[in-house]
């Protein structure tokens, strides 16, 4: 393997805790638009109307105001202020940027992130990633999006790596490992289980299932099995 390509929101960028960050210190400074609800209940709201991220941001406004009475003219102000402050409260997973740090050592690093251009990019500028990632795709500046086999060619293209010798990690069943996949990349789930998929949850582990994933290769080349890394 010579590179190794990452999703951003749900695999390095800790997106649930951002958010969880950004809603507490929004519902502050807009608390007195906010009578008859407590911090938690906007909170939550929030998350479960945001589906993950792929919510358009001014519908979850919209739907949380409807939702509490509460005067929807917010609904402009609050999408804005998403925006311009959510990336200032971006967090990575646990271990993340260390283990980044480490793979660039070995491997040219990239990532491939469907989502706006400027907030992806003020989230990798948080969070650091310009200093260990080569390539930074980012969907809406290419036009291109996950799952579609193009964008992870266009992340080849750029770390100079063939399909073969790269892994893809990430989080999303479809547009990650699906997606990756059927571009030829090798897949990595971050996050949970999938039949016939290397996983992990503790990003510590990671250089050591890519380490033996090289090593199982190599055997396999001199008539071994390659190992079953699930």
């Amino acid at each position: 393997m010579k590179a190794i390509l990452f999703d951003l929101d749900g695999t390095i960028h800790d997106r649930h805790t951002t958010l969880q960050r950004f809603l507490a210190d929004q519902f502050r400074r807009f608390q007195s638009g906010f009578q008859g609800i407590g911090a938690s209940d906007f909170t939550e709201t929030f998350l479960e109307l945001d589906q993950g991220g792929y919510a358009e941001k001014p519908a979850v406004y919209r739907e949380l105001l409807i939702r509490f009475s509460l005067d929807t003219s917010l609904e402009s102000v609050l999408t804005a202020d998403y925006f311009e402050r959510m990336a200032q409260f971006a967090v990575a997973y646990p271990d993340a940027l260390e283990t980044l740090q480490e793979l660039s050592l070995s491997y040219t690093l990239g990532i491939v992130t469907n989502g706006p251009a400027l907030l992806q990019q003020q989230v990798i500028e948080q969070l650091g990633l310009y200093w260990h990632c080569q390539s930074l795709i980012i969907s809406e500046a290419v036009g291109l999006r996950k799952p579609d086999p193009a964008i992870f060619e266009l992340a080849l293209s750029e770390v100079e790596a063939a399909a073969a010798e790269t892994i893809f990690v990430g989080d999303h069943v479809e547009n990650d490992i699906m997606g990756s996949r059927n571009a030829g990349l090798q897949p990595v789930l971050f996050g949970g289980k999938l039949e016939g998929v290397p996983g992990f949850s503790d990003w510590r582990v990671l250089p050591a299932l890519i380490a033996n994933w090289n090593r199982s290769e190599r055997k396999n080349d001199n008539g071994y099995t390659i190992m079953d890394m699930d």
